[in-house]
């Protein structure tokens, strides 16, 4: 899969989702795989807005991605 970004839980969530279902994975089996609760998993994917950002990337680490920081060009404009 190519660089997603994404700036919010629920967007992060569906990158998520889309990951899984890529990999061929049930949600019970990545929430194994993570270390989370299916609900947790289940609220993640749907986009509830309050995270742990270490389970976050528990989840995505359980998919073999990672993340990388860039600047927002749209957002650096906003800040000047």
């Amino acid at each position: 899969m190519e660089a997603t970004m994404f700036r919010t839980p629920r967007e992060a969530g569906i990158v998520l989702r889309h990951l899984r279902e890529e990999a061929g994975l049930s949600q019970a089996v990545l929430a194994e795989r993570a270390g989370v609760s299916k609900r947790w998993l289940v609220n993640f994917e749907n986009g509830k807005p309050s995270v742990d950002m270490s389970l976050v990337m528990d989840a995505f680490a359980a998919l073999g991605t990672a993340f990388d920081v860039v600047m927002d060009s749209a957002a650096q404009g906003e800040q000047r």
